[in-house]
């Protein structure tokens, strides 16, 4: 898991992110814009929620 300066911006999200990134993948900052509550993100990394 990322610490949180680093960490992807969706809070279902364990993902890091690097440099000016807030968000690891599409499905994240997507599921962040909608305000989507997910249990287990599905942003499709490995060792993030469910793949």
């Amino acid at each position: 898991m990322a610490d949180d300066d680093n960490r992807c911006g969706h809070d279902g999200c364990s993902c890091a992110v690097t440099g000016d990134q807030e968000y690891c993948s599409d499905h994240c900052r997507n599921a962040a814009d909608q305000d989507i509550t997910e249990i287990s993100c599905d942003c499709g990394h490995s060792g993030c929620g469910i793949l």
